[in-house]
């Protein structure tokens, strides 16, 4: 169980810190272009994500929740996820917490990023079952 669930984080992390480089390369040279980023901010991306990362274990992995809880479970890591960005960038100085557009932006990102990820890990985690229900189906017809 407990190398499932280090193996698991180490997925989330990974698409997590890949949608924010994508998220931070669009922002610097599309939206508001710089001439440089501070190479500080590659330890502020990765520790960012670990946190969020951390926020999926909320979810949980002896039992197949219900809907009702499932949808609770998705809103809570869905703001803490928002909790750690924001206070993370507030602190990092990735955003003007004054300037209404700049916590905008943020909020979407954030969202986008969001969904992106559990879009991936959902579609992955289907894709599982999907291969173990083939398997138990397949053993299940051998020894029938």
């Amino acid at each position: 169980m407990i190398r499932r669930k280090i193996r698991f984080l180490f997925e989330i992390f990974s698409m997590v810190t890949s949608c924010v480089v994508i998220a931070v390369a669009l922002f610097t040279t599309v939206v508001n272009p710089v001439e440089a980023v501070k190479p500080v901010i590659l330890w502020q991306i990765p520790c960012v994500s670990f946190l969020c990362s951390l926020g999926s274990l909320i979810h949980p992995w002896d039992r197949t929740p219900g809907k009702r809880e499932m949808g609770i479970r998705i809103v809570v890591h869905y703001l803490l996820t928002n909790v750690i960005v924001l206070t993370s960038g507030f602190c990092f100085q990735w955003y003007r917490s004054d300037d209404l557009g700049s916590v905008a932006v943020m909020l979407v990102t954030i969202a986008l990023i969001f969904g992106v990820v559990s879009a991936f890990s959902w579609s992955r985690d289907a894709g599982e079952a999907k291969r173990m229900n083939d398997k138990l189906r397949e053993f299940q017809q051998k020894k029938g």
